[in-house]
């Protein structure tokens, strides 16, 4: 599911988004990985990749983030929910790099 307004709205609400902008390169490499991936056995050209084939194979490497687990934990955000909703925001913002090749 791709990310929706509210949700965007909720991120923000959490701060989040500054720490995607903080964590940027992080969260950049994490999500080539996932799309490189996806790529491999959706296909190669990676012309028909999309962001919800992406999102299942960056969730495991957002479970186990310690930048990412001590915010939310800092912050009382305990719910899974904003592993997923987090993934959502970073394919979001790096949608338009990972598809174009830069770094792939």
């Amino acid at each position: 599911m791709a990310l929706s307004l509210q949700t965007l709205k909720n991120l923000t609400d959490a701060e989040l988004t500054k720490l995607f902008d903080k964590e940027k390169k992080l969260w950049t490499e994490m999500a080539k990985q996932a799309f490189a991936y996806t790529k491999g056995f959706v296909e190669p050209s990676g012309e028909n990749v999309r962001e919800d084939d992406v999102l299942p194979l960056l969730l495991p490497q957002l479970l186990v983030c310690e930048p990412l687990r001590d915010y939310l934990s800092e912050k009382r955000l305990r719910q899974k929910y904003w592993y997923t909703w987090f993934g959502e925001l970073i394919i979001d913002r790096l949608w338009s790099d990972l598809i174009g090749g830069k770094g792939n």
